[in-house]
């Protein structure tokens, strides 16, 4: 809640969206992360602002990043180990992207086996200590989590589209967003960088 990404990132909003249904505070610890590639986000190479192609270069180097409120991870990296990202300048733009993707990922998601059906959160990264986990809708988390996930793992993408971290409570405006589609991040760990890290205060799944 307090710490901007990194210089280009003053204004942005991480989006986390993460698609589940009812909520459940069950606190578990886990066992030995295992050897995962790294995930951890730091900084973001554009590949779209609002759904049209832009010079992530510029983008990154002048104003107009300002416009930039939410960002969509990719789970891959441009050869100087940006984060590949789609920009969206409002909550109305993203909700029309996702409102497309997801009828276009009916005809191509495969069910993946039994898949699960929530978004894991976990207190340290590559899924370390207690998690927690959600199924669908917003949360604002509880006192015992708020500014406390540093690592998660989302939903199968046949059970929801996606996962968002906020900044700050709804009550609070929200802030800040970092949004995971699942479809990308199934079956991977992302682990939160260190403006992130212990920093979200509400969690959301579509």
């Amino acid at each position: 809640m307090k710490k901007l990404l990194s210089g280009f990132v003053t204004m942005l909003v991480f989006v986390l969206v993460v698609s589940s249904a009812s909520a459940s505070s069950d606190t578990e610890v886990n066992p030995q992360p295992g050897s995962e590639k790294n995930y951890t986000i730091k900084s973001f190479h554009y590949l779209t602002v609002d759904g049209n192609v832009v010079d992530s270069q510029s983008i990154v180097s002048n104003e107009s990043n300002k416009d930039i409120k939410i960002t969509m991870v990719l789970p891959k990296q441009d050869k100087n180990g940006n984060w590949l990202a789609y920009g969206f300048t409002s909550r109305e733009t993203l909700q029309a992207f996702i409102d497309k993707d997801k009828q276009r990922l009916q005809t191509k998601v495969e069910i993946m086996g039994s898949g699960t059906c929530c978004t894991d959160f976990y207190e340290y990264k590559n899924k370390g200590g207690q998690y927690i986990y959600w199924r669908d809708g917003f949360k604002n988390l509880p006192s015992s989590w708020n500014d406390r996930i540093s690592s998660l793992s989302t939903a199968s993408p046949s059970a929801s589209y996606s996962t968002t971290l906020w900044e700050h409570t709804s009550y609070q405006g929200y802030g800040r967003g970092v949004f995971f589609r699942h479809s990308d991040w199934w079956g991977k760990t992302a682990n939160m960088a260190w403006d992130w890290n212990n920093e979200a205060s509400a969690i959301e799944i579509k």
